[in-house]
């Protein structure tokens, strides 16, 4: 493997802070350190050192450790400089480092060293990602079963079982004049039964995981002047939404959100669709359309003398707003007082209802990552292949299959992932990570 380059970055958000943490990763890492605190000491790894770390002509007090490879987040020699914090003094520091022989690091740099080193396997990369972006407790936990190599765990014992049957099938070409028996031939196809159950389940499961990761899109749409604004305030217990008593007055989407039951529900205030002449409100309307295209359900609201007549071919809860005006209640319409925040928290159970399709479980992994999912979906077709051919056609093909499958699981873990898409993944990272 070519040389590395020494890298360093602010591992922090820039701007006034009460600590900066630089870091630097490479093997000029230790060096570096000793010409910023302009002493020759062999920093004992993984102690903090109180030091002055000198920029030119002034300097600042800082922490310091050590930590060498490959005990360490990289697996190089890194250090990590605390000072305090501050856009200017962390770029001095920056600056001395860079001086000194150092390079900028890139986005996502210093992960992406941390799994060439084989410190962290590709999906669990991606579990740093997602706890980073977790808005939620439920988020962060899914983020935390990738970090943790749950979901690597998982590939590496399916990859277990091709690698298994893989050696069998390869025998067998070895030896062609040797044939299975009926013994041997249900014993590999129920393995790989079995297999294909287990990513089958996974995948079915991944509906569930994408919901946690990326919440639910509820768009509310109806007449003007129906009530959709004040149903978003009272579901998101906001006001988030203008409300008049003047019809027309959402022309744009306005957006909100709110927690339920772990999951993150995205609601879409929508304009009153209906005919108009108004530049501006068909404008709006055309948006409500659009919306209404993207989302995962649609609360179609209604209220007296103006009933929701939108189609869509997305699922809907028919709501009846304003229902401490209403004397006789049809079964069709779950009936909402937006205004008086009547059955507000019971619509919020039938919107969960009607979107999560089975028990959330805290402790079960979840595939949230679509990358993982076509992966594994990829996987699960070259072994359904293999079992549908396995009396019909050559060894050479079934093992073909067969190891479509397992590279297919390698690019979950980065295994056998190419460096484009590698580079994709560490891209989505901020700098000094």
């Amino acid at each position: 493997m070519a040389r590395m380059e020494t890298i360093v970055a602010l591992a922090t958000p820039v701007g006034n802070s009460g600590v900066a943490v630089i870091r630097i990763s490479g093997e000029k890492s230790k060096e570096i350190l000793q010409k910023l605190v302009r002493e020759d000491l062999d920093f004992e790894p993984r102690k903090m050192y109180l030091k002055n770390v000198h920029i030119k002509d002034f300097s600042d007090t800082c922490l310091v450790v050590f930590f060498r490879a490959p005990f360490s987040f990289t697996g190089e020699d890194v250090v990590e400089i605390q000072s305090h914090g501050g856009y200017l003094l962390a770029q001095k520091i920056i600056d001395e480092c860079l001086s000194f022989g150092a390079v900028l690091a890139g986005r996502g740099e210093f992960s992406k060293r941390a799994f060439i080193n084989g410190k962290l396997s590709l999906d669990q990369a991606e579990g740093i990602i997602d706890i980073i972006n977790a808005e939620n407790e439920m988020q962060a936990k899914t983020g935390s079963s990738l970090l943790n190599g749950e979901l690597k765990s998982l590939i590496t014992d399916c990859q277990k079982v091709l690698t298994d049957v893989l050696a069998e099938v390869e025998a067998k070409l070895d030896y062609p004049e040797y044939e299975y028996t009926d013994e041997e031939s249900s014993d590999v196809k129920n393995r790989l039964l079995d297999l294909s159950k287990k990513l089958e389940n996974l995948l079915d499961e991944s509906k569930n995981g994408l919901i946690i990761k990326n919440g639910v899109k509820v768009a509310i749409v109806g007449a003007p002047n129906v009530g959709k604004s004040s149903l978003l305030n009272a579901l998101t217990k906001s006001d988030k939404a203008i409300v008049t008593n003047i019809a027309g007055t959402t022309r744009d989407i306005v957006e909100a959100e709110y927690e339920h039951k772990g999951i993150i529900f995205r609601l879409f205030d929508t304009a009153g669709i209906h005919e108009s002449d108004d530049v501006v409100e068909k404008i709006g309307i055309d948006r409500a359309l659009k919306t209404l295209e993207d989302c995962d359900l649609v609360l179609k609201v209604s209220t007296i003398g103006d009933i929701c007549e939108v189609s869509t071919t997305k699922p809907y809860i028919e709501v009846f707003n304003k229902s401490d005006l209403v004397e006789t209640k049809d079964d069709k319409y779950f009936y909402v007082s937006a205004k008086n925040n009547e059955n507000i928290s019971e619509l919020k159970d039938e919107i969960f209802k009607r979107t999560v399709k089975n028990d959330i479980r805290q402790d079960k992994m979840y595939l949230t990552n679509t990358r993982h999912i076509e992966c594994v979906k990829r996987a699960l077709t070259n072994i359904k292949n293999a079992i549908e051919m396995f009396e019909i056609t050559t060894m050479d093909i079934i093992s073909s299959e067969l190891k479509d499958s397992w590279t297919a699981l390698g690019e979950v873990t980065g295994v056998t992932s190419d460096e484009a898409i590698i580079d994709q993944i560490f891209s989505k990272f901020c700098l000094g990570k």
